[in-house]
């Protein structure tokens, strides 16, 4: 017993007598703040992180799924989400007929996201002060555009969140912003045209490196897009028309539409901006590679080919068949755009889909008529139950390509984050809010109409056209639930989770009395919630909730109504 004693004493004594000096032991991989944030080197390695960090929290996967694609596109009224069947991946499901609340794992995992990214563009902010260089200027306000286009998405999402414009502390509970909605928008399209005197001005429609950083192009876009959220049409009108008349950006060729959105189209002459996303094999697969790619496009939005009589060849890879077209837009898309290249490289029809060389079929090499195309066994929607979700249109616009992929199966084209259609899309609604006086606006309209292919081209600007064009336009890029906020339009969200469509195939029909030797695509429906309150409601749905695991811990946050 004597000897545990001696030891247990030498143990105490050793840990009470020792000099503290030797407990303090510099940390290895680290640079202390106060010797880093000094040099122009400095600012550029900071703002290289929160560049990093911007593509990883926006354009990256939390798992399977990117939140952002999913908070702002599952919720309008042109898409569906489908998928095995129902309750597959219902994460994406009860956001697409408004099933979520507080503690959905989308919501808040994008919510935290977009201030991940205000955090690491506060450390540049922060940390540096203008009129010390032109380069920790011009660092500063590549931070602060990329801050307020994350506290303009965050508005549009839930109303009034936080702003937050320094680094905050741990104790640190900030609320809702005082100001409200519109004074929130307002600041950050103040913020852009400040900082926008600082910025780099994109070389030319050719320079690449200029689609993937902050210029004053995207500055100029965010100011007018966040002038155009608030209704001030006019003021919004003016900074879109600098992106314009700057003569940097360009719309591609009507034959080059769907290359916007693979890897051949990065930094091409329509991108303002996007997260720019390589390929690295110093970056292992699930060390971090994952996070930095789309990874959701190659997997849950492709095609579900275990229920395909054989792969597609303009499709890399297998799918699980998640995105799917809502069957009215789909028809209207069709019936303005025609067989339009935008259309045709969105939206695809069955017939198109089983016969159209765009999508090819391994038998394409033997058979090449249309008549021995519709009667291949090797071909179509071979599953009996068909394909959940589907309406008689397939979407092709977020199909992932051979090229798009390199040495594995993530896809790695850049994420987009602003196009120039959009921008000309932006300034026609200004003008049509407000005056038209020198046709410019009208110019923008026809100019994204023309490229489309389409035989619909506005003889005058209107409002309806507009909005038209812009669901056909920027279907799934995150802009139709916004625009169907700011332009009341929720008529066809309440419907949402009813009445939902599979797509199938006479041609595989076990039933001898309906079943045909060429392939015919038909739809049937099924009432998967029935007896659940399901689509969108007024006064809870126009605003997301904040998180319940924020404002469980943060009192100053006042819930959006309804939730």
């Amino acid at each position: 017993m004597k000897k545990y004693n001696i030891i247990l004493l030498l143990f105490v004594l050793l840990f009470t007598a020792c000099n503290e000096d030797r407990l303090d032991i510099t940390q290895k991989g680290v640079v202390n703040p106060s010797q880093f944030y000094i040099t122009d080197a400095d600012a550029n390695s900071a703002l290289v992180d929160a560049y990093a960090n911007f593509v990883s929290n926006i354009g990256g996967n939390d798992g399977i799924y990117v939140p952002y694609n999913i908070v702002f596109n599952y919720c309008a009224d042109n898409v569906l989400a489908a998928g095995a069947y129902y309750g597959d991946n219902d994460q994406f499901g009860c956001i697409n007929e408004f099933r979520y609340d507080p503690q959905s794992s989308v919501v808040s995992t994008l919510y935290k996201r977009f201030y991940y990214a205000i955090y690491h563009c506060n450390l540049v902010i922060t940390h540096f002060k203008y009129g010390e260089s032109a380069i920790k200027d011009r660092c500063i306000s590549e931070a602060r555009v990329m801050r307020a286009w994350c506290h303009m998405m965050l508005a549009m999402a839930w109303n009034n969140p936080p702003l937050i414009d320094h680094v905050l502390v741990g104790s640190d509970k900030p609320g809702n912003y005082a100001g409200g909605h519109d004074a929130l928008l307002q600041w950050c399209a103040d913020e852009c045209a400040d900082a926008s005197k600082y910025l780099d001005e994109r070389a030319s429609t050719a320079d690449k490196d200029g689609a993937v950083k902050v210029t004053k192009g995207f500055a100029w876009t965010v100011q007018g897009k966040a002038l155009l959220y608030k209704g001030d049409y006019a003021n919004a009108k003016t900074a879109l028309k600098k992106v314009i008349d700057s003569g940097k950006y360009a719309l591609v060729s009507g034959d080059r539409w769907a290359s916007l959105f693979h890897l051949s189209g990065d930094g091409c002459e329509e991108k303002v901006f996007e997260g720019n996303i390589v390929n690295s094999s110093s970056i292992g697969d699930w060390s971090g590679k994952i996070q930095r790619s789309t990874w959701m496009e190659s997997n849950l939005w492709g095609w579900r080919t275990d229920r395909l009589a054989s792969q597609p060849t303009c499709q890399a890879d297998g799918g699980w068949g998640g995105l799917a077209v809502e069957e009215n837009f789909a028809n209207a898309f069709a019936a303005n755009d025609g067989s339009s290249y935008r259309r045709k490289a969105t939206i695809v029809s069955y017939d198109e889909f089983v016969t159209d060389p765009i999508i090819g079929w391994a038998t394409d090499a033997t058979l090449t008529t249309r008549d021995q195309k519709l009667a291949d066994s090797k071909r179509g929607i071979s599953y009996i139950d068909g394909l959940y979700g589907q309406c008689g249109y397939l979407q092709k616009k977020h199909i992932v390509a051979a090229e798009d992929r390199s040495t594995n199966w993530y896809r790695f084209n850049n994420f987009i984050i602003e196009r120039y259609a959009d921008v000309l899309l932006m300034y026609a609604e200004a003008c049509a809010n407000t005056s038209d006086a020198d046709g410019s606006g009208l110019k923008a309209l026809t100019d994204v109409q023309n490229r489309a292919g389409s035989a619909h081209v506005s003889s005058a600007l209107t409002l309806a056209d507009v909005k038209k064009e812009r669901n056909f336009e920027l279907w799934m890029e995150g802009s139709r639930w916004i625009d169907m906020k700011r332009w009341n339009e929720f008529d066809k969200a309440k419907t949402a989770g009813k009445h939902i469509p599979s797509l199938k195939d006479h041609f595989f029909d076990s039933d001898p009395s309906t079943k045909t030797t060429t392939h015919v695509g038909y739809v049937t429906y099924s009432e998967p919630n029935a007896g659940k309150t399901v689509g969108f409601q007024a006064g809870k749905h126009e605003w997301f909730p904040y998180p319940y695991s924020e404002t469980s811990i943060n009192p100053n946050i006042k819930q959006n109504p309804g939730w």
